[in-house]
Formats: C-alpha cells, structure tokens, sequence
C-alpha cells in the first residue's frame, strides 16, 4: 500500500479561507494565521516509530522558502491530527517557523507564535507544500528545532514520505 496524505482543509487543489489570512473567523494572532490543517494519512509503512511534518512556502515573495510549520515525533500508532492540534495536541513536538524572521511589519513576532503552525498569510497566490515522513525512529530533537536540523535527524531514517501540494491566497 502507498504512504498517503490526505487533509479536509484541501478542496480542489486550493486551502481553504479559515486556515490562513484569508479567514474571517479571527484565527489570527499578531496577524498571523493559528489554525492548524486536519490531516489525515494512511498506507503506514512497516517499521514506523514516528512521523515528522513540514508545511512550507516555495513561493515566499523574498525569495527564499518559508517554513510555517514544523512537527516531529508524532507516534508511529497515529493515523490523523485534528484541526488546530498545532495549539491543542500535547503529544508531539514543534519546531521554529519562519515567522521568527523579522522582517516587514511582523518584527517582534512573540516566541510562542514561531512555535507552532503559522499558517499562509501571502499578499497573492501562493504555491504551499505539506510533507509528512514516516520514520524509523524517534528523533533527538528538542521543542524549537530549526528545519536543517530536522533535515539532519531524519537522514537515513525516512522510510517513505507522502506530499500535498494546494494553492492560497
């Protein structure tokens, strides 16, 4: 069977509103979008101890990759995470989005806003990634990882890996 993600935030091939600036139920905080995706995977290979998820921007207007989430150790027994478990959820741990770059008029971003999902927020249409990794292994990384040492913990532990591209804004 193949690794797959799925996610009910995602209808013809576009994210909806209410999970980035986009909404209007007030899901943001410091103009920053809170609200994390319901996702859903299935196809879990053998062998799985933990899954990681990086959600990111190839499209970021400054020209480099904007990292809104980061997600690791995420029980190999788990199939889903519920919409908003990036504020609700206490069973795995987050990393550093890059909401944490200041820049613009997000410049004294508070820490507890780059810890968690900081969701799509673009001025035009973006192209967003979501990846989840089933991993052999439980990572050695610590609340507020950086995604290069994500990249780093996770090399030669990926044992598959499963991709959603959608479209915001």
């Amino acid at each position: 069977m193949t690794f797959e993600l799925y996610s009910s935030a995602l209808v013809n091939n576009r994210f909806k509103d209410e999970y980035g600036n986009l909404s209007k139920e007030g899901n943001t905080i410091c103009g920053i979008p809170q609200r994390s995706f319901p996702l859903n995977w299935k196809g879990i290979p053998e062998g799985t101890e933990s899954f990681a998820i990086v959600f990111i921007d190839y499209d970021n207007s400054e020209g480099f990759p904007f990292v809104h989430w980061l997600a690791c150790n995420i029980p190999g027994n788990v199939t889903s995470l519920e919409e908003n478990a990036s504020r609700e959820a206490d069973f795995f741990i987050q990393g550093m989005n890059s909401w944490s770059i200041p820049y613009g008029p997000y410049e004294n971003i508070p820490e507890d806003l780059t810890l968690h999902f900081g969701g799509p927020a673009p001025s035009s249409e973006h192209e967003y990634e979501i990846v989840i990794y089933a991993l052999d292994r439980v990572l050695n990384l610590e609340k507020g990882f950086h995604y290069n040492e994500l990249r780093k913990a996770m090399r030669g532990h990926i044992l598959s890996k499963a991709t959603l591209i959608g479209l915001y804004g």
